[in-house]
């Protein structure tokens, strides 16, 4: 199940039943209306996940808010990711890492950290106890590198790659290890559609929302083009 929304969030999220496993928005990150994520709260299943990324803009401001919705004993993570691309400040260093908020709504949550494995660094050593060459990731995401001339990336219909857009890769780090196949994944904030696309490679049942009509043809293209393939 795969369904997409041209509509405002808060107006489609009101409608929505409470069966998300998994909510991610990645947010208009200078906006302090955090109305919608009140609204998203509802929608969770009882053990469901919340996601929200967002950058220096509104991190402090997102992490007192959420404190106070879902608790402070149900946050879970506060991701840091860095995306080494684009323009360069020349008046301080360059900010170029993302922050991705975890929080469950209770305690019975999914989570399997064995589908996100990574490489050690002393793999083949004898300090790889396990003999598995592999580690959990930490917090600290640097392996999240999406150049400018990727193959994924889409262009707009101006021909230049679409603003915003987040790799596959980490849709897989975020949503595999708290999701399984056929549990439902809402993204409020759908953008290109990359989170739609995850979840149609992964067997999730998904349903997005994009309030801005280009875009949301850019998605809707893009989704289409891959279920025909």
């Amino acid at each position: 199940m795969l369904k997409i929304y041209n509509e405002d969030n808060k107006f489609r999220l009101n409608r929505l039943a409470s069966s998300a496993t998994l909510i991610f928005g990645d947010c208009i990150y200078e906006s302090f209306d955090f109305e919608w994520a009140e609204i998203a709260y509802d929608k969770l299943l009882p053990h469901g996940i919340f996601m929200v990324q967002t950058d220096l803009s509104t991190v402090a401001e997102w992490k007192i808010f959420l404190d106070v919705l879902f608790g402070k004993k149900n946050f879970l993570n506060m991701i840091s990711v860095e995306f080494d691309w684009g323009g360069r400040s020349k008046r301080c260093f360059p900010h170029k890492t993302d922050y991705i908020f975890i929080y469950c709504k209770g305690g019975k949550y999914k989570f399997y950290p064995d589908r996100v494995l990574i490489p050690k660094a002393t793999a083949g050593t004898n300090l790889d106890k396990k003999g598995t060459g592999l580690k959990i990731p930490t917090d600290f995401w640097r392996d999240m590198s999406f150049s400018t001339l990727s193959k994924e990336r889409v262009k707009n219909f101006s021909g230049k790659n679409i603003q915003w857009q987040k790799p596959l890769k980490l849709m897989n780090r975020l949503f595999l290890p708290f999701t399984d196949e056929n549990d439902l994944i809402v993204d409020p904030f759908l953008g290109s559609g990359t989170s739609g696309i995850w979840c149609l490679e992964n067997n999730r049942k998904f349903i997005g929302i994009e309030s801005d009509k280009s875009v949301y043809e850019i998605a809707r293209k893009r989704l289409q083009d891959f279920q025909e393939k």
